[in-house]
């Protein structure tokens, strides 16, 4: 130590200090310095008041150290299943060590401790220090008066030996259940997902004996202690259960473009003109992306989810960006049949495509695709006035259902419909603005023009990949015509075959007579059909011959619809007779016991009699009972809705307490206020 700094805390100045040093003979070593030599006085071999009075000075000139500052000691234990409140105790522990260390060089350690405890008694520590002391203790009793204590010094200073988190403060992790907690869990853990008022409600009946019910606050803190996963099992099966578990991310950086395709349908979230009738519906549309560039390489819309629609969206994808190796796609009927897979005349096969399936009910393996619906279909629709989504206003969305149909029975159409070429071209400029935007799902690139880091778009990435040297499998002139045609496997028999119910003649068939070939055809013609032998080769095309259906030759797409027709006719017959029956019930007859009826003799009433026309014979009258006048009015078989309130309107005095609740709801539907509302609103004036 240094004569001035020992001067500074003696208070007195360098030369008297010096004067007291040689007076006491304070031992001292000489080092060089710049200008000669300079004395450095040991710590350990100063007088005792000397030293006191350098450590009383060493605590007011503490310097404030950052917990980074401390000693590495202190923080190499893994500290990571501490609380806040362990956490900050133990560094305060630490500081007040480090600063007893310190100070220990000039009076030892057992005058260091008693320094600071008497001094944080006295609440004249350093302000930092000072500050330290209460959340060091932890139990500092009220107000933080408790102090330091020499016991409480010793056993933090062995326990820093150990590590940091041995300095902490201990904490029982472990949870009491509580004996009513299995039957609580019991009735929360349910799919309906019960409150826990509800549960607690309940909870006091199914309790075993001598076991009390718990608070509203006590259940709700043993639930707040509990794995969120845990709590969840029960209330979510595992399928939805998969929301809130851990999920792999998986990482395309290294995929080049063509690489895999993903393809899935959409049931667009808006109504447009049906594009042979005119009526408002719903397409589907079917999007194919490229996994690596995000890119929608091809999309289709139909009429509903079919393979066709599948079919058309690869077709387009593969003649416009190229084949791809992978196609990655759900467990759709759409997806998965004979058509995409068969080995032989499925379309994966013949393009050289490896066709993989995501597990069941598994759509976030397919996170990609499903939010680039939402990114592209869903986003659109809101412009839509005919938008039902989930986020449309209810009112809204019932006031432009009343308006489509109002005017479809007027006119036959709507002015709120689009048409359906018109909704083909706002498809494509849909998926041209998705390409051409920024995807953040790509890693970001430097902006030529503004230098700033940003996310390419999909379209941006894709001519990115190709300047790198990736080209890609584009079809040779004249593939896709053949390509693109589904094949299926038949017989011939004396030169025809048979397909879709229609027979196909060409006479080369007769050397292939009893062997089966592959029929390929147009789904949108029906005319003519591709005939193959097993290898590939074609054998001819077989024109439409006879048709035992129907008398001109039926295409696929003319086939399905009348299926899907008929289905939809079937399925509304079905709605109709199950209303019919909530009607008219069938009358139970109840068990009665046997009356006797009392014998009557019956004797010759006479009848009354018509006057005949002139060569007529008389005819008799049928006797009506007496209280004919009073009898109910036989109530007839409705077919329609509007049919039964016409009839309760005209015959008001049949109208039944049961008549009047459903008279309640038909005057607040659609139908009524399309088909009578305006009648009343006559009336009424």
């Amino acid at each position: 130590m240094d004569v001035k700094t020992i001067a500074t805390a003696l208070g007195m100045g360098k030369r008297g200090c010096e004067i007291r040093a040689s007076r006491e003979s304070w031992p001292f070593e000489e080092s060089t310095v710049r200008g000669g030599k300079k004395r450095l006085y040991p710590i350990s071999s100063l007088p005792t008041p000397v030293r006191e009075a350098l450590m009383h000075y060493q605590i007011k000139t503490s310097p404030v150290l950052a917990p980074t500052t401390q000693p590495a000691i202190y923080m190499a234990t893994n500290s990571t299943t501490l609380k806040d409140w362990q956490r900050k105790s133990a560094e305060a522990r630490a500081a007040i060590i480090n600063e007893i260390k310190r100070l220990a060089k000039a009076a030892g350690i057992e005058k260091a401790i008693q320094a600071v405890i008497a001094l944080a008694a006295n609440n004249e520590l350093p302000e930092h220090l000072q500050r330290l002391v209460p959340v060091a203790n932890v139990k500092a009793g009220k107000n933080g008066k408790r102090n330091l204590s020499r016991t409480s010094i010793y056993r933090w200073m062995a326990e820093a030996e150990q590590g940091f988190t041995a300095l902490a403060p201990k904490n029982n992790p472990v949870i009491r259940v509580p004996a009513w907690a299995s039957t609580l869990l019991g009735l929360y853990q349910q799919p309906q997902k019960p409150t826990l008022k509800k549960c607690l409600f309940e909870l006091t009946a199914t309790l075993p004996d001598g076991v009390s019910a718990p608070s509203y606050w006590a259940a709700q803190r043993f639930i707040d202690k509990m794995s969120k996963l845990d709590l969840a099992r029960g209330r979510m099966l595992p399928r939805e259960l998969k929301s809130v578990r851990a999920f792999v991310r998986r990482d395309t950086s290294q995929m080049w473009p063509g690489d895999c395709y993903t393809s899935d349908g959409h049931k667009f979230d808006a109504e447009i003109a049906h594009p042979r009738h005119g009526r408002p519906f719903r397409p589907e549309i079917t999007s194919v992306l490229d996994i690596a560039t995000r890119r929608c390489v091809g999309w289709s819309v139909d009429l509903a989810e079919s393979t066709w629609a599948v079919l058309d969206a690869l077709r387009h994808a593969v003649e416009t960006c190229g084949i791809n190796a992978l196609h990655y796609v759900d467990n759709g009927s759409g997806q998965k049949n004979e058509l995409m897979s068969n080995e032989i005349v499925g379309f994966m096969s013949r393009l050289g495509i490896s066709m993989t399936h995501s597990l069941p009910y598994n759509s976030q393996a397919r996170g990609l695709e499903e939010r680039s619906h939402q990114t592209i279909w869903v986003r659109g629709a809101k412009d839509f006035p005919t938008y039902m989504g989930a986020t449309m206003d209810r009112e809204a969305k019932q006031a432009a259902f009343k308006v489509t149909r109002r005017e479809i029975n007027a006119v036959g159409t709507s002015r709120l419909l689009m048409q359906f070429p018109e909704f083909m071209k706002w498809c494509e400029a849909q998926v041209e603005a998705y390409n051409n935007r920024p995807h953040r799902g790509l890693a970001k690139i430097t902006d030529p023009v503004t230098g700033k880091q940003r996310h390419p778009s999909p379209m941006e990435a894709w001519v990115a990949a190709m300047t790198e040297g990736w080209e890609p499998v584009m079809l040779k002139p004249g593939e896709a015509d053949d390509l693109f045609r589904p094949y299926k496997i038949g017989k011939t028999h004396r030169a025809e075959v048979r397909l879709h119910g229609n027979i196909y003649f060409n006479k080369e068939l007769e050397h292939y007579h009893g062997e089966q070939v592959r029929i390929g055809y147009d789904i949108h013609d029906g005319s003519r059909v591709w005939v193959r032998d097993m290898e590939g080769r074609l054998i001819c095309v077989a024109e439409f011959e006879a048709n035992k259906t129907a008398y001109f030759p039926q295409s696929q797409i003319d086939v399905a619809t009348r299926k899907r027709a008929e289905g939809r006719i079937k399925r509304a017959e079905a709605h109709i007779e199950e209303a019919e029956a909530e009607l008219n019930p069938p009358l139970a007859i109840e068990h009665q016991a046997a009356i006797t009826l009392p014998v009557f003799e019956f004797r010759a009433m006479p009848q009354p009699v018509c006057n005949p026309a002139p060569g007529m014979p008389a005819i008799q009258a049928e006797q009506l009972p007496a209280n004919a006048e009073y009898l109910p009015i036989p109530r007839p078989m409705f077919t329609t809705d509007a049919a039964k309130y016409r009839w309760l309107r005209t015959n008001a005095s049949q109208v039944t307490a049961q008549d009047d609740t459903w008279l309640d709801w038909y005057c607040n539907t659609d139908e009524w206020e399309d088909l009578f509302g305006g009648l009343e609103e006559a009336a009424a004036r």
